[in-house]
């Protein structure tokens, strides 16, 4: 018995539930005539946003970043293999710092705030990024009441308003604007980008803050190979030429003694302290060149490589949705919201009454 009664009471709830979708889908089409205007609105207004704002344009760079880790580790490697380690960890962390070190070069405020203050040719003129920058952001009337002034910038004068502006300006850049990232955690290919309205601007900032950082890096890398480099080629300078002395004077000394005579070995000493100082100063220079050759070969190895694979490029991608998306959102946004309001309208009158 309660069986049968539970299955009348199913059957009544579908039945009530199919009704209640007919009188809704009854009272939809009734309403067709404002369900159409209300979605051509919505479709009209989502329209006249995407292609009235200024859309966000993306300037994007990517790199990979290879400083030789595998060579330079080799030793470390053989080393490991024979005692059963895996030195494969080692050389990966080892790039890992190395990413990690170039990515909070491109977030520093150092790197950011030379960026801003570097020149680029736009519009046929060679003016500051800051200068564009700031004309973008409409700055220009608020930061000259404040004493800022862009010419004492491009004759390097620096005053306590000017640093602070360019300091809050390149908190903004932090913020809002700039990206640095690592698409794979384990590749060493690293993202940099600047995403802003003004297109010009987007590709010029990304473009030398890129050049910027990775001269630094490329010269902060190689600092100490450099600079031992120049110190062997000026001592290998100084030697060669207190060589060329040496030999001048071994050949005046032998030159003035045409005949020496063999028993008189006063007569000899002269020579023979020349030959000596041209053998000594020879030894010293050889050795010398073998540690030039070993240092040129330890800075070229110590170069990292920065291969550039895609760079921001006119047109460059913007947030701006192409037509056929934005008529299907503004199509979907302006029926459901036509349909939920009259359904809650609907629903409300009903519990009114």
């Amino acid at each position: 018995m309660s069986t049968e009664n539970n299955y009348s009471n199913d059957k009544i709830s579908l039945s009530f539930l199919i009704s209640g979708l007919k009188e809704w889908f009854s009272f939809l089409i009734a309403k067709k005539n404002f369900i159409v205007l209300v979605t051509s609105s919505i479709l009209f207004f989502t329209i006249s946003f995407n292609y009235l704002l200024n859309p966000v344009h993306y300037a994007r760079t990517t790199f990979v970043l290879d400083n030789d880790s595998t060579s330079s580790m080799g030793d470390l490697s053989s080393l490991a293999s024979l005692a059963g380690i895996n030195a494969s960890s080692f050389i990966e962390a080892s790039s890992l710092f190395q990413i990690d070190n170039i990515q909070e070069l491109y977030r520093s405020n150092a790197m950011i705030k030379k960026t801003l203050l570097s020149k680029s040719k736009i519009d046929n003129k060679d003016i500051l990024i800051i200068e564009r920058f700031i004309k973008a952001e409409n700055l220009e009337k608020k930061w000259s009441n404040l004493g800022f002034n862009v010419n004492d910038l491009r004759s390097n004068k620096t005053s306590r308003v000017q640093d602070s502006l360019i300091k809050g300006l390149v908190k903004l850049i932090k913020k809002e604007y700039l990206l640095v990232d690592k698409p794979s955690r384990k590749t060493t290919i690293l993202e940099i980008g600047f995403d802003h309205k003004d297109e010009v601007l987007a590709k010029t900032f990304n473009e030398n803050l890129v050049q910027i950082v990775n001269q630094f890096y490329n010269k902060t890398k190689t600092l100490k190979t450099g600079a031992n480099l120049k110190i062997l080629q000026r001592q290998s300078d100084s030697v060669k030429i207190v060589l060329d002395s040496s030999i001048m004077i071994l050949a005046e000394t032998d030159q003035n003694i045409p005949n020496p005579n063999p028993l008189s070995k006063v007569n000899l000493v002269p020579y023979q302290k020349a030959m000596i100082d041209v053998q000594a100063n020879s030894a010293i220079y050889q050795e010398l060149l073998k540690q030039l050759e070993l240092a040129k070969v330890t800075h070229r190895n110590n170069m990292p490589l920065i291969q550039v694979i895609d760079k921001p490029s006119y047109p460059l991608e913007n947030s701006r949705w192409k037509l056929f998306k934005t008529l299907i959102y503004g199509l979907i946004f302006g029926f459901s919201f036509s349909v939920f309001s009259l359904s809650l309208k609907r629903t409300t009158e009903s519990l009114s009454l």
